[in-house]
């Protein structure tokens, strides 16, 4: 019974308590407000409604509240106040949490002299938490921009706002983000952002920059085109007052392009410090950003036009590490630092004027790359280019831009290197600013050239090119002729020349090789002299073949072609001669060749400069010898006619000599008209003229023959002779 009394008096009790404390709330609530209000008021804060809720918890509703402050103004459509309620039941007015709907605030961007400044100064009543649902935050004063929409759980700090952001879009960076925003002041904009994912609009970020001042509108304008652009844990802050800006991030993400912990700080003027980690750049998608732009298309074509390429796509991924730049600012700011570069599953595609591809791959490459005011100096490690139809290409180099020959330096070596119809084996090494090092075997379809030797550098801007061959080889391989070859080789004897890649500039050059072949002819001593300008290029060139000596004289234009060529010699092996055009005939012939020849041509493709060749020659052998007279090759048939012409036949083993042989003739286009020749010989004397076709290989000669004992009969012949 006593303990059914005992909860009886204890209910009373706390329903008593209860019931007093609600009366308490009601009274120091409504006084509570009432002063609030009035210091509201005296803020200058408008408000259209006001209206006192009870339930579930005490709160102060206040609709369309307005609050005028220089250019600054606030608007909030609803504002809900809820108070401490302990603190309240002492009679101090203490606010708890403060809800604002859809609150619009705009805020002068730049400040007059003389305005007060921005800076947020919270009142003693502030509460300890504030909800900002659907809040807009507008720039004015001149800054075109949308509006900062933010939602938002705010926690007052000494000074400014601190924003707990569940979710919010800062239109004027790009910026949506869900993580804490500190603002300081609006006017200058002073804020901190810390927010574990950030997703940022590149064209609105690039135009925050270039508005702000922080960067020229030049400097990467191909950032505004890029897709996604997001990052994790991101620090970011900005003082519009003192021209800084500064952001790091744990991650970042640009389209396919990844990296680690990057830093960034930049003023206004154009002042910058990068670092990164690392970053990981789609090599296609890179190559694609930077041919958006007319600087990257325009070094784009040159490199396809000098490399006879129609199109250059890579693939694969680029790995930049340890990234650090600074720029200092100002009109002449320019970037400094470095960073190394490697790369995964690099693949070049290179397409052929004639539309071919072909894959290069890139399977080892390690660089360190230093800015120095803004010109780079690249140092290549290793560097493997692997073909996919053979071969590969092993460097190391270190080289700078601007392009500078002397300040290069590498060591290459290419094994069966093969690139569409070229195929290459070298070593190549260049130790010093002036000279360089090579061995090389180059084979372009049926031609093959070997080059061994120096090449050095001029030692000024104005000085001249030079190569020291020790050797030189060009060789190009026989075969039979089929239908299709002939056509081609027409096609190419018809295509016109271009030597505009020798004019346009000044340059100068020669070249010394100690011996050089050209299919079997044993070329040496030669000198080559080049004199290029803006509209033309001279060579001057000389060598000896045996003991002939010539000398040629070139001018080349855009698309034309003259020279004069002289040929003298006395004293050379006739079989030695003759084997450079069939080594079977030099086993046939023995004599000492003179010959003073002088040739002129000129035109705009090899068939135009065959059909205008003119020149004439004068040729003598001393003791020339026939070998072998029945069994004689059929181009050397018309020695055989000389002999029916005096009804001789040759026999087994016999031959035929000649003290002296003379021609005389002149060239005509692809004929060669022999004026005279002569054979003054023991057992015969022959002379006459006639003509020798070199495009059918077809010989006709009329004369006189007279035999040992006297008698004279005219003669002719008329053979095609074979290859």
């Amino acid at each position: 019974m006593l303990r059914k009394k005992g909860i009886l008096i204890a209910g009373l009790i706390a329903s008593v308590l209860m019931i007093g404390s609600g009366v308490l709330i009601r009274i120091y609530f409504a006084e509570a407000a009432q002063k609030l209000l009035s210091e509201m008021t005296d803020m200058g804060v408008v408000m259209e409604d006001i209206e006192f809720r009870y339930s579930p918890l005490p709160s102060l509703r206040i609709h369309n509240l307005q609050v005028q402050t220089g250019p600054d103004t606030v608007r909030v459509p609803l504002l809900e106040i809820y108070p401490d309620i302990p603190s309240l039941l002492s009679g101090e007015i203490k606010l708890k949490h403060v809800v604002l709907n859809d609150p619009d605030l705009r805020a002068a961007a730049h400040r007059e002299s003389g305005e007060s400044s921005g800076t947020v100064q919270l009142p003693a009543v502030f509460p300890d938490r504030l909800d900002v649902v659907s809040g807009r935050v507008q720039l004015t004063n001149g800054y075109e921009a949308a509006p900062l929409t933010v939602s938002a759980s705010m926690e007052k700090e000494n000074q400014g706002f601190a924003f707990n952001v569940r979710s919010a879009t800062i239109a004027e960076l790009g910026f949506k983000f869900s993580g804490r925003l500190d603002m300081a002041s609006t006017s200058p904009l002073k804020l901190d952002l810390q927010a574990t994912e950030c997703a940022i609009d590149p064209a609105s970020f690039l135009g925050f920059l270039t508005g702000f001042g922080y960067m020229a509108n030049n400097t990467i304008p191909e950032l505004a085109d890029a897709g996604k652009f997001e990052t994790k844990n991101l620090d970011f802050s900005v003082d519009s007052g003192a021209g800084t800006m500064a952001l790091k991030a744990g991650e970042l993400m640009l389209d396919t392009t990844s990296g680690k912990n990057l830093s960034l700080r930049m003023g206004q003027g154009g002042s910058m410090e990068i670092s990164l980690d690392e970053a990981q750049l789609d090599a296609g998608q890179l190559f694609a950003m930077a041919g958006k732009s007319e600087r990257g298309r325009n070094a784009t074509m040159n490199l396809c036009q000098s490399a006879k390429l129609k199109s250059i796509e890579p693939k694969g991924t680029l790995i930049i590490k340890s990234l650090s730049l600074f720029a200092p600012g100002g009109k002449s700011s320019k970037l400094s630092g470095k960073m190394t570069v490697s790369g995964k599953d690099l693949v070049l595609v290179l397409e052929s004027i004639e539309g071919r591809k072909q894959e290069l791959s890139i399977s080892d490459i390690d660089a360190d790359v230093e800015l120095k005011d803004g010109k780079p100096v690249v140092s290549v490690r290793k560097f493997n280019l692997a073909s996919a139809t053979g071969g590969n290409l092993n460097m190391q180099a270190s080289l700078g831009f601007p392009f500078d020959m002397r300040d290069v330096r590498f060591k290459a070596e290419a094994s069966d290197f093969s690139l569409f119809d070229y195929l290459i084996t070298c070593e190549a090494e260049k130790k010093n600013p002036f000279q360089t090092q090579f061995d090389t075997r180059l084979t372009y379809k049926d031609t093959a050239v070997a080059a061994s030797g120096k090449f050095n550098n001029p030692r000024t801007h104005s000085g001249t090119y030079e190569a020291q061959l020790k050797s030189l080889s060009i060789r190009k391989a026989g075969g039979e002729k089929v239908l299709g070859d002939q056509s081609a080789q027409q096609a190419a004897q018809a295509e016109p020349f271009d030597f505009g890649p020798l004019l346009g500039r000044t340059l100068s050059g020669k070249a010394s090789i100690r011996s050089f072949y050209y299919n079997d002819w044993p070329f040496s001593d030669v000198a080559i002299y080049l004199q290029g300008g803006k509209s033309r290029a001279v060579i001057k060139a000389s060598g000896r073949l045996f003991h002939l000596n010539l000398t040629a004289d070139v001018v080349l234009a855009q698309d034309q072609l003259a020279a004069q060529c002289n040929v003298k010699g006395r004293g050379t092996s006739l079989p030695s001669l003759i084997a450079c055009f069939a080594k079977d005939l030099s086993v046939s012939l023995r004599g000492q060749i003179f010959m003073n020849a002088n040739v002129f041509v000129q035109g705009g493709s090899p068939a135009a400069l065959a059909e205008s060749v003119r020149g004439d020659a004068t040729v003598k052998v001393d003791r020339l010898q026939i070998f072998n007279l029945a069994n004689l090759d059929p181009r050397l048939g018309f020695f055989i006619d000389l002999l029916d012409a005096v009804s001789m036949s040759p026999h087994a083993g016999e031959g035929l000599s000649f003290d002296t042989a003379n021609l005389r003739a002149v060239m005509d286009g692809r004929k060669l008209l022999i004026n005279s020749f002569n054979f003054n010989g023991r057992l015969l004397q022959a002379w006459g003229g006639g003509m020798y076709s070199l495009q059918d290989k077809h010989l006709k000669l009329d004369g006189e023959v007279r035999s040992v004992l006297g008698t004279v009969n005219s003669f002719n012949v008329d053979r095609k002779l074979k290859s």
